[in-house]
């Protein structure tokens, strides 16, 4: 199998998902949704064989494991510049129309 197959396979059956889910024990929000799309960028990314080695041996869920937990706790990962540190910069707004 391809990078991409692996890849192709995983997301088909949401494994990033339901991991984010177990770990975070909290229903997908719209961050973690884009955590979720950036460990698959990540993995299309990643060396090819390296990444078919871990899906043959079993061990590509460790390593999603890993990348989720970096990107949410490093101040240095691309989720924390593009996602967490903009929502730590900003308010919800209270949106609320006129039939309210």
């Amino acid at each position: 199998m391809t990078r991409h197959e692996i890849v192709e396979e995983l997301a088909k059956s949401h494994v990033v998902e339901d991991m984010v889910r177990r770990i975070y024990k909290t229903p997908i929000t719209f961050d973690l949704c884009d955590l979720c799309q950036m460990v698959y960028i990540i993995l299309l990314e990643y060396d090819e064989d390296k990444v078919r080695e871990l899906y043959e041996k079993n061990e590509i869920r460790f390593f999603i494991y890993r990348i989720i937990r970096n990107n949410v706790e490093s101040r240095n990962s691309r989720y924390y510049y593009i996602i967490r540190k903009f929502g730590e910069m900003t308010d919800e707004i209270d949106y609320k129309t006129e039939d309210q």
